[in-house]
């Protein structure tokens, strides 16, 4: 009985030892694809934006589009130009902005009819 005793704990030695080497393995492994499983990992929550947010993302590229070529002072130009010329489209823009916000009596008592 003693000499299984004896052979079992050298085969369990054996393989703690094979385990060990195994984990070793699997850890250099493991740091090889670190940086390409990041990047992938990236890549996914930006096509999980592009996908929750597709208007902002649209109007970023139309307005990385329309700024090409520009100066900053030719921007700042261009934009005051739009203010001063247009004052209804802000007024509008604002307007809408105001209408989806509500005052705090309306959250307080929403069946109120105004």
């Amino acid at each position: 009985m003693k000499k299984r005793l004896v052979a079992l704990a050298n085969r369990r030695r054996m393989l703690v030892e094979e385990i060990q080497a195994q984990r070793m393995v699997v850890a250099d492994i493991a740091q090889d694809l670190q940086r390409p499983l990041a990047l992938a990992d990236t890549g996914l929550k930006v096509v999980g934006f592009i996908r929750d947010h597709p208007g902002l993302v649209a109007a970023g590229f139309a307005a990385l589009l329309s700024l090409r070529g520009k100066s900053i002072a030719g921007l700042a130009l261009k934009g005051w130009r739009l203010l001063y010329l247009y004052p209804a489209a802000l007024s509008f823009g604002l307007k809408s902005f105001l209408s989806k916000t509500r005052s705090p009596d309306e959250l307080r008592n929403p069946e109120a009819d105004h």
